[in-house]
Parts: C-alpha cells; structure tokens; sequence
C-alpha cells in the first residue's frame, strides 16, 4: 500500500544526482548519464516475514517470464543502516533500467523513517560529522528490523559485462 507513489524519483533529487554525475564527468552526454541513474524508476514489494523468500523469487521468475533482465541484486539484510533486497533490471525492448526493492513491512517503515537521513549522507553539502551522526540514527532505527527467516539466504548478483 502506497509503495506506488514512490516509484519516480522526485524531479529535484534526479536533477541532484544528475548534476553531480555531471560534475564528475562533465565529457560525458547528460542523456548517457541520466540513463545511469538506475532508480529513477523503481518499485517496492512489501512481503510477510515468513513468505519474504519466497516472495523475492516469484517476483524475481515473473520479470524474468516478461522478458526483463536482472542486471544487480544486493541483499543488505545484514547491513547495520538498511535492511530489504535492492534489485536492478533492465527492459531490453527500451533499454529502459528500473529498480525494485523487497521489504517487509517492518523495513518499509525503516526505510521511510530513514530517508531524508539517506539522502542527507548522500548530499556533498552535508558536514561529515553530521553523516556520522545520521549514520546512527540509522543504525539505531534498523536495529529493531527483524530479518526474515531465510532472508540472508538471498544472494547477491550482478551481471558480467
């Protein structure tokens, strides 16, 4: 429920992330680099503890059975900040790469609670001492996340090439 109104990436944090990819390879078309940002459009699952794993392959085998490619998947269940399972795929009809993310719903709240905390860390502007401090509030929060039975077992990929 809701997850839907996150799927773009707001207009100013993409025009954020694609200046600071601009600045970093100001060579580079700013088409090519747009395309990098891989969560521009990204869609979020919410699983029941119990049913996570297997809620993370079936999603997984019903892209794969529309013709998207599996590109990356991170699993940060053990990740002291930020707990679920990232993913990145690509629809080769449009070249068009889309994130989705598996959550539970304990997770899912972390990670709402958490993500102007996210966003602060990721910002050059932000002091480091205040990244440290936002590091903890994050660890703070995600420490109570219980980690799905079979969650860990969910392993990380990325594709050659």
């Amino acid at each position: 429920p809701d997850t839907e109104k996150f799927a773009l990436k707001s207009p100013d944090r993409f025009k954020e992330k694609l200046a600071g990819r601009i600045a970093d390879e100001p060579w580079a078309r700013a088409a090519e680099l747009a395309a990098e940002i891989h969560d521009a459009v990204r869609y979020t699952y919410l699983c029941k503890d119990e049913h996570y794993s297997d809620g993370v392959r079936q999603v997984h085998g019903a892209l794969e059975d529309q013709g998207f490619e599996l590109e990356l998947r991170r699993n940060s269940w053990d990740n002291e900040e930020y707990k679920g399972v990232n993913s990145r795929w690509r629809d080769p009809a449009s070249s068009q790469t889309f994130e989705v993310q598996f959550h539970t719903d304990e997770s899912w709240a972390a990670k709402q609670q958490t993500h102007v905390a996210y966003e602060l860390i990721a910002s050059a502007t932000t002091p480091a001492n205040e990244k440290e401090l936002l590091r903890d509030y994050q660890r703070e929060v995600s420490a109570s996340v219980r980690i799905p039975p079979g969650a860990l077992d969910i392993f990380d990929y990325r594709k050659d090439g």
